[in-house]
């Protein structure tokens, strides 16, 4: 049984019957238009081990910060024809879970499960279309299961996922989208026995196919990658609207089709930045994460010493976190389409440090999601 099934239904069958894609005011956010600068070349450190399947497998990672040894991080990298892995920060794998097809993974710290406050691990699985969530063991830093019910979804199959935490209220969310840019927003808690539950909240239709999303859980913004058209922001609080405001768009010079994964760098103060994917030109966009999102840097990931260069990037991951000797300023990921000489695919990991001195951006270790505050830009 799905909840609010039947108020879901009414509100797509409106959205179909009148054409309510799409509000009617589009503002657009500052001047994202002029030609970029060359894009910057830097390389990996590291990468995982391919996930098992052949093709086009590999989608979205999410990095998982050890609460008193970040040296000991993890990054989840889901594979959409399979399950879900797990991989230290050498980029060996340390667990394969094979849970249906994952496209889509994010994490929220310090969720209320029973006595106690953990990571919780929310991913999109499309086999089933539903969503599914896991904790990790410290311990043995591997996920474990915690969906209370079958959660089904009310839209198509389940594509891209993006967490939320409320500053302003302490609740968790979890938003889904399907390939026709119609999205849910589904409220989770504890079932009152250690499991997740889900409740849906509030729907709205962007318009044409999106995946990539993120959520700045400060500034309550949602920010959604409608492939062919851009990055939209909208308000990310169940009881807001559906207006919107288009902070970059596909331009085939700074962003082109594909706009894929999106990821947020936190750096104190409201600083940082909002990075994109943008899958055919190979490259990565940075933005600002404040005000208008003005355009920053282009960077991508060329071939190094050991590890081959990026290509036709899904999903990607930032933290500002020091994690250990191997990345003491932080880590970015990105999936890459080639990463393996048998046709399977797999996730690179790159210094934070590396992208920010060659690009001239903000390293900053200090901020931690406990920190989070109310900003209003």
């Amino acid at each position: 049984m799905k909840t609010a099934s039947a108020l879901r239904g009414m509100f797509w069958s409106a959205i179909v019957s009148v054409g309510l894609w799409v509000g009617a005011e589009v503002p657009l956010m500052g001047d994202h238009f002029t030609p970029p600068q060359q894009s910057i070349s830097i390389s990996a450190a590291v990468e995982t081990d391919p996930v098992p399947n052949t093709g086009d497998a590999a989608d979205d990672p999410a990095i998982w910060v050890h609460p008193s040894d970040p040296a000991l991080s993890i990054i989840l990298g889901t594979d959409k024809k399979g399950g879900l892995a797990v991989y230290d920060l050498s980029g060996q794998e340390l667990q394969y879970l094979e849970d249906g097809r994952i496209n889509n993974v994010d994490l929220r710290y310090d969720f209320p499960l029973g006595d106690r406050r953990e990571a919780v691990v929310a991913v999109s699985e499309r086999s089933d279309d539903l969503l599914v969530f896991y904790t990790v063991d410290v311990e043995t830093r591997s996920l474990l299961h915690v969906t209370s019910r079958p959660i089904e979804i009310g839209i198509g199959e389940a594509y891209g996922l993006c967490m939320y935490h409320s500053v302003r209220t302490d609740e968790y969310y979890v938003f889904v989208n399907d390939e026709d840019g119609l999205v849910e927003q589904w409220r989770i808690f504890d079932d009152g026995t250690g499991q997740v539950d889900a409740e849906w909240v509030r729907s709205f239709a962007v318009g044409s196919q999106t995946e990539g999303c993120v959520v700045d859980d400060e500034r309550g913004s949602l920010y959604i990658a409608e492939e062919d058209v851009g990055i939209w922001k909208y308000a990310a609080e169940p009881d807001a609207s559906a207006t919107r405001t288009l902070v970059a768009a596909v331009d085939e010079e700074q962003l082109v089709a594909d706009v894929e994964g999106l990821t947020i760098y936190y750096a104190a103060g409201g600083g940082g930045y909002l990075i994109a994917s943008s899958q055919g030109s190979d490259s990565f966009v940075v933005y600002q994460r404040d005000g208008d999102n003005a355009y920053v840097a282009t960077f991508e990931i060329a071939a190094g010493e050991t590890v081959d260069k990026v290509t036709n990037t899904d999903g990607i991951d930032v933290v500002n976190l020091a994690l250990g000797e191997a990345f003491p300023g932080g880590l970015f990921v990105a999936q890459d389409s080639d990463g393996a000489e048998d046709g399977r695919q797999n996730f690179k990991l790159v210094s934070w440090a590396v992208i920010a001195e060659a690009a001239g951006l903000t390293i900053d270790t200090s901020w931690e999601p406990g920190q989070a505050v109310v900003i209003e830009d």
